[in-house]
């Protein structure tokens, strides 16, 4: 059905109210008695001229300014009336005993490092650690041996090898017997 004016509420008994910060149009009148025959057009009658008198508010009372492309805007107020929650604002959480501590004396909490870095030869994030990490990145995968063994051979890392494990031992017992004396010569007692 359309809706025609014969419809419409013709005496506005009190004026609509306004928010133009969220496009609120509120109507306090009554509706008149439905029928169900006239139900759809009353309905669209009261819904347009709520529309109409929403859109005269807006150029009236609103500034019109026009953009860098040449479109106009309607510049809004802010919202004065104030839309309800579903759930209440939640409570500000209590401080635990170290939050407390650590907020007295200055302590600031550890920043965690990702796992990912920037490999600028790359041009890529790659793993800190691990498989194709930034870490080794496998330049030294081969090391070539010389035909006399030195000394002490380089590993792939540049380090030289540590000695065997006798040797922190054997330096012990030498320290030890040089203090008593007797050199590398271990004495034992006769029961």
């Amino acid at each position: 059905m359309a809706a025609t004016m014969e419809d419409a509420p013709k005496v506005q008994a009190q004026p609509y109210t306004f928010d133009l910060g969220h496009l609120l149009v509120t109507d306090t009148n009554p509706l008149p008695t439905l029928t169900t025959t006239n139900k759809e057009a009353v309905l669209a009658a009261t819904a347009q001229a709520c529309a109409q008198g929403l859109i005269n508010q807006l150029l009236t009372a609103c500034p019109i300014i026009r953009s860098s492309d040449g479109d106009l805007q309607i510049k809004l107020p802010d919202p004065t009336f104030q839309l309800p929650r579903e759930k209440p604002v939640p409570k500000e959480k209590e401080k635990s005993k170290w939050e407390k501590f650590a907020a007295k004396k200055g302590i600031k909490a550890k920043r965690n490092e990702g796992k990912l870095v920037f490999d600028e030869a790359k041009g890529d994030w790659v793993p800190r650690y691990g498989y194709k990490g930034k870490k080794g990145d496998g330049d030294d995968w081969l090391v070539e041996v010389a035909d006399e063994k030195p000394e002490k051979q380089e590993r792939a890392g540049g380090k030289p090898e540590k000695g065997g494990r006798g040797a922190p031992a054997e330096a012990v017992k030498n320290r030890s017997g040089s203090r008593s004396g007797t050199g590398n010569v271990m004495k034992r007692k006769a029961r």
